[in-house]
């Protein structure tokens, strides 16, 4: 019995010591105004530190995680840390709560009004594609670049990054892109704050980023699949699928044209951005046989692209959700029995 009561304290003094820890050091994570002058990467790091490892904070990232990887981009590598970014700038949709309001009611008075209001400028970051341009006491020179057009838009902007390096970093990329957020952050002097988390690209390479720009519709990226929802929604949604008749369906729902990531590699690696123009016609016979093809118009002729090939880039299209059931039904059930082992892109002419 002594060795047991023994035991029992040991675990009540442990407990104590854990619960009393989350209430120590956090001065550490309060900023100034001295702070946001020579270290505004380092205020982004205790800003994110304070609201990312206490309730409900914690709780609500963590929500938000779970939201974007059961979403429309939740087959996009690495969606939770883009999730963190939308988290600390724009907290969780249609929730009145807010990470950086909660984090301003911490630090009280230790920061100005003229502090807070900059500070509040991180909830106007806003995601994009921005060319990268010459880097200089330290700021770099961004200027917003419109994927569809595929030109530089607006002015150039000066930039602080809150990223490793700061603006330095940016010395090897120039004439890259950039896609990241970036928000207000003095806008008397013209400079402008890119927000740390990033993806570098090559003009040439940029059409799978695209798919990030969705990020602007926060309420959309956050709202699950409904098959993924629970098993009994998959199950469902699985059965309806396997009663549909697809082709006249798809016809109802598609509007043509519309630009979508098309996968162009059999071991589904590589992509571009494709313009489809319309649905292949077929009988239901052979649509049972062969699955949902589209046309998409190429240089020297037009190529036959199986469906699930294809990813519309607006989730907010009519185009999107449709597209986006037909692929997941067939990865319930497989390729159409014609179609095993065959190319999923064929030149019609």
């Amino acid at each position: 019995m002594a060795k047991k009561r023994k035991r029992s304290a040991s675990r009540k003094r442990k407990q104590k010591t854990t619960r009393s820890h989350p209430s120590r050091n956090l001065e550490h994570l309060a900023c100034t105004d001295d702070d946001l002058r020579r270290r505004p990467d380092h205020v982004k790091f205790i800003y994110a530190t304070y609201v990312s490892e206490r309730d409900p904070g914690r709780r609500k990232m963590a929500q938000l995680e779970r939201a974007f990887q059961q979403g429309p981009l939740g087959m996009i590598p690495e969606i939770d840390h883009w999730a963190m970014e939308e988290f600390l700038w724009h907290g969780v949709p249609n929730d009145s709560w807010h990470p950086m309001e909660a984090y301003l009611d911490f630090v009280g008075d230790r920061l100005s009004e003229a502090g807070r209001e900059q500070l509040r400028r991180w909830k106007e970051a806003r995601i994009g594609f921005y060319e990268v341009g010459k880097v200089r006491r330290g700021t770099v020179v961004l200027q917003e670049w419109d994927p569809v057009l595929r030109s530089s838009v607006g002015e150039p902007f000066r930039a602080i990054s809150l990223g490793m390096g700061g603006a330095g970093f940016f010395r090897q990329y120039r004439g890259h892109l950039v896609v990241t957020y970036v928000a207000p952050w003095l806008p008397a002097e013209g400079i402008s704050c890119s927000m740390g988390y990033a993806i570098m690209s090559e003009k040439d390479e940029a059409g799978p980023f695209e798919l990030l720009l969705n990020l602007r519709m926060p309420e959309l990226v956050a709202e699950p699949l409904p098959w993924e929802r629970s098993a009994a929604a998959k199950r469902k949604h699985l059965k309806t699928w396997k009663e549909r008749d697809w082709l006249p369906w798809l016809e109802e729902r598609l509007e043509f044209p519309f630009r979508a990531l098309m996968l162009t590699s059999p071991d589904r690696s590589e992509f571009k951005v494709s313009q489809v123009t319309g649905l292949l016609p077929l009988d239901t016979g052979e649509t049972r046989q062969f699955g949902v093809y589209v046309e998409v118009p190429v240089e020297d002729g037009i190529h036959m692209v199986g469906l699930t090939n294809l990813t519309p880039l607006d989730i907010s299209s009519p185009n999107w959700m449709p597209v986006t059931e037909y692929r997941a039904y067939r990865e319930q059930v497989g390729p159409p029995p014609g179609m095993i082992g065959a190319p999923g892109i064929v030149r019609l002419r």
